[in-house]
């Protein structure tokens, strides 16, 4: 019998997959989900639903190569905060953000760190 998982967990794998075009996917599902899921009235996300979706965000940025592209990538993340339509989870986004940042820091190698800085800019 076939474990079915959360959305966010799917979602987030498919961020962090070695293949570009699996993780362009995986940006306009997550882009249409959030979207979709932030208008319910009974929906919205919890912490610990955005925190699983910036685990997937952080990795796909991660795996992306490419100065320009990084740049692209970027600019889809911090652009993913206007997707939620309630304040409240926007400022839950940019807290994840965040808190997934602070988490994985320590982590990250001199030759990757110019590509999360610049996602900490545009998220300002």
């Amino acid at each position: 019998m076939a474990l079915i998982q959360e959305p966010e967990i799917q979602l987030a794998q498919r961020l962090a997959s070695n293949e570009k075009a699996i993780r362009t996917k995986a940006m306009k599902k997550l882009r249409k989900y959030i979207s979709a899921r932030s208008q319910r009235a009974a929906g919205g996300f919890t912490g610990d639903e955005v925190l699983k979706l910036w685990k997937g965000l952080f990795y796909c940025l991660w795996m992306q190569d490419k100065p320009l592209l990084q740049e692209e990538l970027s600019n889809q993340i911090s652009a993913l905060i206007h997707s939620f339509h309630d304040i409240d989870k926007q400022l839950m986004y940019l807290e994840s953000f965040l808190q997934t940042f602070k988490r994985e820091w320590t982590g990250i190698d001199r030759l990757r760190m110019d590509k999360f800085y610049q996602v900490g800019t545009l998220c300002q």
